[in-house]
């Protein structure tokens, strides 16, 4: 089966066929530039957490790198942006820019692109985007969408160097990550992040609950459908 060519998103081909994707979905994944408006989740982490003490060098070194989020902590108002665009050398893409409010708020992003040699959406990740993550991304009708490590490599410019899954597990561990639409509210999603270590077993996670929002470009007026999850 030929996957169709991204038009407007690089996370299209993940929905392809599916003519009941939910509402806070289509409003993340399948965001384009010719769409009138920007978008952005806003909400709450209600957990963050890493493990073992003896990893939190490690942590706050990646934190620094912008790669993950190096604290423990509950209930930390949180927003994301999600801003698409196009260029030369991955053609669509998605920045997501997230912004936690501790006392000094955290900023990390990441970049969405497809590629289409591979058949697989993938994150730039930390500085120059120097990660290359592939995901095993999938649409679950009617309300999950998940991402699961698939392979990681480092790239150079248009050069790329993947790394052996031994050795990716052990530097980075594998990651597993769900978002849930609420049954009840259609611009609320539920998300859930797990990262594994093969030594350490499970040594990061998150969770939390987010309201999609459309932010005017004319006016910056934020329109949605009530109050963002507590």
């Amino acid at each position: 089966m030929t996957t169709p060519t991204p038009i407007h998103s690089p996370l299209e081909p993940i929905f392809a066929g599916d003519d009941q994707v939910p509402f806070a979905f289509a409003e993340q994944f399948l965001h384009g530039e010719h769409l009138p408006y920007e978008m952005k989740l806003v909400g709450v982490m209600h957990r963050i957490w890493h493990r073992p003490r003896a990893l939190a060098p490690l942590f706050r070194a990646l934190g620094k790198l912008g790669i993950l989020v190096p604290y423990n902590a509950e209930n930390i108002p949180t927003s994301l942006v999600v801003t698409p665009g196009r260029n030369d050398r991955d053609g669509l893409f998605h920045v997501w820019d997230r912004t936690l409010a501790f006392s000094f708020p955290v900023r990390f992003r990441t970049t969405i692109i497809f590629d289409p040699s591979i058949d697989k959406v993938v994150d730039l990740v930390g500085p120059k985007n120097l990660l290359y993550m592939v995901w095993e991304a999938k649409f679950h009708p009617p309300d999950r969408f998940t991402l699961d490590t698939d392979s990681i490599a480092i790239r150079f410019g248009r050069r790329k160097v993947w790394l052996p899954r031994p050795i990716w597990k052990f530097l980075f561990g594998t990651v597993t990550f769900a978002q849930t639409a609420d049954s009840s509210r259609p611009d609320i999603v539920h998300i859930d992040l797990l990262i594994t270590h093969p030594l350490f077993g499970r040594i990061f996670g998150y969770d939390g609950s987010f309201r999609v929002v459309r932010v005017s470009e004319s006016t910056a007026d934020v329109s949605g459908a009530g109050p963002a999850a507590a």
